[in-house]
């Protein structure tokens, strides 16, 4: 018997938010397991179908955390989640390995149970949050255990994503962001992540854009991005209402509530940036969702 689990994508930071907002999207990844005598993984480069693949380090962490050896397994991965790209490809890989093992086990283990363990090997809560309860979160670190509360947005956001042909590490893009920042810029980071999220509640296109205005990590990651201020001047110059850095990039994401403009500044980008990916994706509720065969 085997059990299958969906993961959406998630993008983090949404602007101001850095490492604490979270937004899970409506491109997923599917993981499946079945017992098996050893461990065998399929649908993945060959140099990632050994112990060290992020869905069996979740995976074989849940069988930890149950005080139970670990057995040998059989790991499907369907990724449409692409890596590196600033999406939560390794919080997909988390959340879907860490829910296929609570599942075999019988679910001794609450959602929020997991939530900690996949916070623990992905190192920050930001993409953790949206993969596994979906929705917009914000999330923090408490004493050493992750917290995050979930918030609504308006269900007509369009997110317009440009995914772009090339990696950005996250090790990079953190090598880039100051450490030290002064208080005008903390306060700023503060009052514009609060605005943004009720923004999105209320589907105020005026508020989110006054507060997608970041000052702590867009400023220096966007060297990283090449087509960053070409795409900016197209999304923000045809009517969206934000342009932000999907996580550490290189996907950039523009937000609006009309769909035909969402197309339209997709179908633009494809002539302009042959390069880059461009789909129209929405908020995903769900999260992960875990279901038998």
């Amino acid at each position: 018997m085997g059990v299958s689990v969906r993961v959406p994508a998630s993008s983090a930071n949404i602007g101001p938010g850095y490492d604490s907002l979270g937004m899970a999207l409506s491109l997923h990844s599917t993981f499946y397991a079945e017992p098996a005598e050893k461990l065998v993984i399929e649908g993945c480069p060959e140099a990632f179908r050994n112990e060290d693949n992020l869905v069996y380090q979740a995976f074989r962490r849940v069988y930890e955390k149950a005080g139970i050896a670990v057995p040998g397994v059989r790991l499907v991965i369907d990724s449409h989640v692409p890596v590196a790209r600033g999406l939560g490809s390794s919080s997909t890989c988390f959340a879907g390995g860490a829910a296929l093992a609570n599942a075999l086990l019988g679910e001794p283990f609450s959602r929020d149970d997991l939530f900690q363990i996949c916070t623990a090997l992905e190192g920050h809560p930001d993409n953790a949050a949206p993969a596994l309860f979906g929705g917009l979160t914000a999330s923090f670190m408490n004493e050493g255990r992750a917290i995050t509360v979930p918030f609504s947005p308006d269900p007509d956001w369009r997110f317009a994503t440009f995914i772009p042909d090339y990696e950005v590490r996250t090790s990079e893009a953190r090598r880039i962001v100051k450490k030290e920042i002064p208080l005008s810029a903390a306060v700023h980071t503060m009052s514009h992540a609060v605005a943004m999220i009720r923004g999105l509640e209320t589907g105020d296109e005026a508020l989110v854009r006054a507060a997608c205005d970041d000052v702590l990590h867009e400023p220096y990651r966007r060297t990283l991005i090449r087509e960053y201020d070409g795409l900016r001047e197209l999304t923000l110059g045809s009517g969206a209402a934000a342009f932000f850095i999907s996580g550490s990039g290189s996907t950039l994401i523009a937000a609006t509530r009309s769909a035909e403009l969402a197309e339209t500044l997709c179908a633009r980008s494809r002539e302009r940036f042959p390069n880059v990916n461009a789909l129209v994706l929405t908020l995903c509720r769900e999260g992960t969702v875990v279901s038998g065969t």
